[in-house]
């Protein structure tokens, strides 16, 4: 009967180890169609947003809104974290060059990058100062709910449209031209 017993809550701890260790994000790949998603946001949601942003950045916001955002506990840049700081640095630098330009380049686009709040981030968005924390979560409940390794990314046109890209590790949402947003908008 002990060794049952024994048996048994061994069995539990491991169930329990097991279950509080795998992640409750799911990796959607490059070729998964369900990756991107169009949708169109509500009045009192879109309202919502854009108060939101107003008063967390102090910005004007543009015709257009595209929204990065990283999850707490993330895992997409485990491996960059090994090289060493100048290395990844050189990433943050490169990555705030490219918003920069798609600023320039695209006067009427409004670009944000926020991160849900927490302590276990990758170096390269711990250390990157242009990424704002959703301190409130307010836009984790708005637009963010369902985590996603890599984070994930939004683009909201003027008519409340939008087109969302899931496990958006390298910031795609930027490189989208206006013919593959109309695809993924007429996708059925």
């Amino acid at each position: 009967m002990k060794k049952y017993f024994l048996h048994f809550v061994l069995l539990i701890m491991i169930l329990t180890i097991t279950l509080n260790c795998v992640s409750t994000s799911k990796l959607y790949r490059f070729e998964n169609e369900e990756r991107n998603y169009a949708g169109q946001l509500n009045d009192s949601d879109f309202f919502q947003l854009k108060q939101f942003l107003t008063n967390s950045i102090a910005s004007k916001l543009k015709d257009t809104i595209i929204i990065k955002y990283d999850y707490n506990n993330e895992t997409c840049w485990n491996l960059l974290d090994n090289k060493n700081k100048d290395y990844i640095m050189d990433f943050v630098k490169n990555y705030n060059e490219r918003v920069q330009n798609e600023l320039f380049t695209r006067p009427n686009i409004s670009i944000y990058n926020f991160r849900e709040p927490g302590n276990n981030f990758n170096k390269i968005k711990k250390w990157n100062n242009n990424i704002y924390i959703d301190s409130t979560k307010q836009l984790f409940n708005l637009l963010f709910k369902e985590r996603c390794v890599c984070g994930s990314s939004i683009a909201i046109m003027p008519d409340k449209k939008f087109v969302f890209i899931r496990s958006d590790s390298h910031s795609e949402i930027l490189d989208l031209t206006q013919e593959q947003i109309k695809k993924i908008m007429n996708r059925k």
